[in-house]
């Protein structure tokens, strides 16, 4: 039995009945009385790095010690490490060893395990614990964040806490939805009803038949273990509970001598001047300075955050906290990550008592990155929990300092327990950017410390410095915004043979502009006379693709289109979709380019100034697929580093490659936009990335051909094909249910051909090999073509063999399957 006389007005004696690595009490805990009204006092630990400050490394050593006991009760099995760990817990002898040699010999994981940390105290402890599995391990930790863009969101309520809401924001993250064991993780656990409450919200989603509880200390009554087997055949399944620690509590109360009304009374009562000054003496004067970590990170997750004010916070959220979710293949380079932070913030340190601090639930990679940070660190967090402080040996709070808290002004943070001029230096630990201002409360309170320097640690940046989109093409706005600088000033064009040489030689092609020249009057005669000829083609095309779009994707999307083939497409589906339900979808317009992705910072303004819209990518046409590869991969990297699913199901109106699930035809045929350049495409050159011409925070770069207005016919192609949506409606309407029913069959059909082309010719760059009468024509304009290969019996040719005999380019008969014809590129070293 053991007593803890918190104060002459509060005593709490504990009953210890279970302590299965026989750990000394003092070593885990210590108390303090705390203003809520649910429960009066805390149980204050001396592992777990917020209230108390600790070795960093001993409070990842503690998490290992209950990933131990998990492992040991789940499987029935001892662990060799678990002696090494205990030892150090009990003796604090031997902590960087032991857990040098731990990270090198992790526990095994024999099925695949989801780990929940809770808010905001447990999320590190969470965290730990999950690193200390080699693989099959997943974690996930409670927020109180407002986190506007992710969905999925299960919410629950904690019982006893001074803040109460939970929520979980699961993002590309299914293990929820698996039968896999849930382990919540906690420090503490004194009735139990916060770990039964997110079992049944988790229950909700996708039943399955084993929870566990984990936690430091476990002061269940006999009637709270009652309510955990009565929730075990209500659901049907096992819930396991682990610890530590276990045992009951006591509280005696005497109610002549309340503890204080307010806190600052409690401060002012128990912090004296040679403790910390608190509230009574003026800041001392640090030299402050900011540092940013986010080059360390490359994963991260673009959501944005709502506090009480409804104040917007755009920084990304790093992925690594586990807040969205993460598995233990992702641990290896994020420990690396960490370490090579941490050896940068060593180079800044001249004190030999250096204090890192976490931040309310950003907890585990301040701790970790504190770790590499040398000898002489101590780690602790700021925290939501108000405890009254009293400078008493033993009691768990010896000062207090209190503060707005910097991501939400109408919420009180707290941290306690540095002695005045005790550090050297403070570093303390933000997971997004905050604007300076509202960092001062803390600011001010950090330098009654004493510490001689603070160093403010941002570990990702506000990205919201996106350029707003200025007026740019010759189309309507509400037709599409284009997402791209203008560098026309800036750039030389290069005619066909220098660009060509300079391609082959290893430039990359967006790094260059081609010469734009006026349409020739043979030119502006093809477009004319394929517009005739087509306009109600690509109407009906136009009129299939935007049906398939609302059929599978809805109407939350907004269009975003890959200048500049795309735009025109875009625009169309757009005034299709306008035309037939009357809606106004935004469109923008976007760059990819191959071989370099697609321009993310156009995707992060558009995924921040339409937060809940899908996107959905429209192309012009396929060719033999390489801009369709390139938006898969661009997708894929694009989640990986930013968290965001995103659509790699691209739209067009042709797809003769058979490259897409989404197309109005799969025809090969003349879509008019392709015998043109910037003329029919809002008079924007093709887009351009070159790193004297794109900043970090640029879209992607283009050329504005304003001189050529006179020539553009970028209106008249888009209003042609507008024109003829009142008379195709009934025919996309009757075609359309074939479409929606006939298996949508993607088998690169297309590549066959290239590929034989390149057999045939000897052709090692497959980007030497234009298919389909867009991408030939294209070849024609821009490049310096070797021959012109045609199927036998292709008709409505007349503009390929006309651009061919302007330039003397050779025509040839070739068996195609997929298209009309196909443009080859001139190998330089061929004679």
């Amino acid at each position: 039995m053991l007593q803890y006389h918190i104060s002459d007005k509060l005593e709490v004696t504990v009953k210890i009945s279970n302590n299965p690595y026989d750990i000394p009490p003092e070593k885990l805990f210590t108390m303090a009385a705390r203003k809520n009204k649910k429960r009066s006092f805390l149980f204050v630990s001396n592992v777990l790095g917020k209230h108390i400050p600790v070795n960093p490394n001993l409070a990842i050593l503690n998490g290992m010690a209950l990933a131990a006991r998990y492992y040991e009760e789940s499987c029935k099995t001892q662990l060799p490490q678990t002696r090494d760990i205990l030892s150090v817990l009990k003796t604090g002898k031997g902590l960087e060893e032991t857990c040098r040699k731990i990270k090198e010999n992790l526990f095994p994981m024999t099925q695949p395990t989801l780990f929940i940390g809770f808010a905001e105290t447990a999320t590190a402890l969470g965290h730990a614990v999950f690193e200390s599995f080699s693989d099959n391990a997943f974690y996930i930790h409670t927020t109180r964040e407002n986190i506007t863009e992710a969905k999925n969101k299960i919410a629950f309520e904690e019982e006893h806490s001074h803040a109460t809401s939970h929520r979980i924001y699961p993002l590309g993250f299914d293990m929820l939805e698996s039968d896999c064991p849930v382990v919540i993780v906690d420090d503490e656990i004194t009735t139990g009803k916060t770990a039964l409450n997110i079992i049944e919200a988790i229950h909700r989603i996708h039943p399955r038949r084993a929870y566990s509880v984990l936690s430091i200390l476990d002061w269940r009554t006999t009637e709270h273990r009652a309510l955990f087997d009565e929730k075990e055949k209500t659901l049907d399944a096992e819930i396991q509970t682990v610890s530590l620690l276990a045992g009951t509590m006591e509280v005696n109360r005497t109610s002549h001598n309340k503890l204080p009304l307010r806190i600052s009374d409690a401060l002012k009562e128990s912090c004296p001047m040679n403790s910390i000054a608190m509230n009574t003496a003026g800041a001392f004067p640090a030299e402050v300075e900011h540092l940013s970590l986010d080059s360390f990170f490359s994963q991260f997750v673009l959501c944005s955050s709502t506090d009480s004010n409804g104040d917007k916070n755009t920084s990304p959220y790093i992925k690594g906290t586990g807040r969205f979710g993460i598995q233990s293949e992702e641990n290896t380079v994020m420990r690396e990550q960490l370490r090579q932070a941490g050896l940068y913030l060593k180079r800044f340190r001249n004190s030999k008592k250096t204090l890192c601090m976490g931040t309310g639930e950003f907890m585990y990679i301040p701790m970790k990155i504190a770790s590499f940070m040398g000898e002489g660190i101590s780690y602790q967090s700021t925290t939501r929990s108000p405890i009254w402080p009293n400078n008493t040996d033993g009691y768990g709070a010896k000062n207090a300092f209190v503060f707005k808290s910097p991501e939400d002004a109408n919420i009180t943070n707290y941290f306690y327990n540095i002695p005045y001029g005790h550090y050297g230096e403070i570093y303390i630990f933000f997971e997004r950017e905050i604007k300076k201002e509202r960092l001062e409360p803390l600011i001010e309170q950090l330098k009654k410390s004493g510490a001689e320097k603070i160093f403010i640690i941002t570990c990702s940046r506000n990205k919201d410095s996106l350029p707003d989109p200025g007026y740019l093409g010759s189309y309507p706005r509400e037709d599409v915004v284009f997402l791209l600088k203008d560098v026309g000033n800036l750039i030389r064009e290069q005619g066909n043979e220098e660009r060509e040489k300079a391609i082959q030689s290893g430039v990359h092609y967006s790094e260059m502009l081609p010469i734009e020249y006026r349409p020739s009057d043979e030119y502006m005669e093809i477009f004319h006379d394929s517009l005739k000829k087509y306009d109600e083609k690509i109407a009906i095309a136009s009129g299939l693709v935007a049906e398939k779009i609302i059929k599978k994707r809805g109407r939350n999307i907004v269009l975003v289109s890959l200048a500049r083939a795309g735009t025109p497409a875009g625009i169309l589906i757009r005034r299709y979709l306008k035309h037939r339900y009357d809606i106004d979808l935004p469109h923008y317009s976007i760059s990819i380019i191959r071989g370099k992705g697609i321009d993310e910072n156009a995707i992060r303004y558009i995924l921040q100034n339409h937060p809940g819209l899908e996107i959905q990518f429209i192309d012009g046409w396929t060719g033999k697929g390489s801009i369709t590869k390139e938006l898969h991969q661009a997708c894929a990297a694009f989640e990986k580093k930013w968290g965001l699913p995103l659509s790699s199901d691209m739209a067009v109106i042709a797809d003769p490659g058979y490259c897409v699930s989404l197309f109005g035809t799969r025809d090969d045929f003349m879509i008019p936009s392709a015998c043109l350049n910037s003329t029919v495409s809002g008079l924007v050159s093709r887009t351009i990335h070159r790193a004297d011409l794109i900043g970090e925070n640029d879209f992607h770069g283009v050329r504005f051909y304003k001189e050529l207005i006179k020539d553009d016919v970028s209106n008249l192609f888009t209003d042609s094909i507008t024109e003829k949506f009142p008379s195709v409606t009934a025919t996309v309407l009757d075609l359309l249910p074939q479409a929606l029913n006939t298996r949508t069959e993607i088998s690169w059909r297309g590549m066959k051909d290239v590929e034989k082309i390149q057999k045939d010719f000897g052709i090692e760059n497959v980007h030497f090999v234009k298919p389909g009468i867009g991408e030939t024509t294209r070849v024609l304009l821009r490049r310096i073509p070797w021959k012109i290969l045609v199927r036998p019996g292709a008709n409505h040719l007349e503009h390929i063999l006309q651009l061919a005999k302007e330039k003397n380019i050779p025509v040839e008969t070739y068996a195609l399957s997929a298209y009309q014809c196909c443009g080859i590129i001139k190998p330089l070293e061929k004679k």
